[in-house]
């Protein structure tokens, strides 16, 4: 398995990162080309790769007004998820924008309240709650705001 960051000429890449996303988030949920190509160029979607495969992904963005850095989507694909790919995944994260944004201060996410697998890996690598979003992404869709301080 290789951690990589996905450029904005691999098309091959995308194309399995918005397959991906539908499965795991459904169609309305999940990006697409209009939402990742911008956050390549000008954000980071980092992968974990094996044999020209994604089997998670990432896409992360720097808050403009302070040092916060926001997991836009983070995401294993179903059938390699409960393997421990989310949790490297997730370590390898946090060390590469520890040591490649030397200003963050913050690692932020929104999680669904449900989601509660999600939610306990989190904790496990230094996410704390917030507070909560009451519909953030419309009426009853709420999400949890999770900060892990650097």
């Amino acid at each position: 398995m290789k951690f990589i960051e996905i450029l904005s000429n691999e098309k091959e890449y995308i194309e399995q990162i918005i397959k991906i996303e539908e499965r795991i988030f459904g169609k309305n949920g999940g990006v697409d080309y209009w939402i990742l190509k911008p956050i390549i160029r000008y954000g980071k979607v980092l992968a974990i790769e094996e044999n020209n495969k994604i089997l998670a992904v990432a896409e992360l963005i720097n808050n403009w007004d302070n040092n916060t850095i926001y997991i836009y989507g983070f995401c294993v694909d179903i059938k390699y998820q409960s393997k421990g790919i989310g949790k490297v995944f997730l370590e390898k994260l946090k060390e590469y924008i520890i040591k490649n944004k030397k200003t963050i201060k913050n690692i932020v996410l929104t999680v669904d309240k449900e989601n509660i697998k999600a939610i306990k890996l989190y904790e496990k690598l230094g996410f704390e709650i917030e507070k909560e979003l009451k519909d953030e992404y419309g009426k009853g869709i709420d999400r949890l705001y999770m900060m892990f301080k650097i």
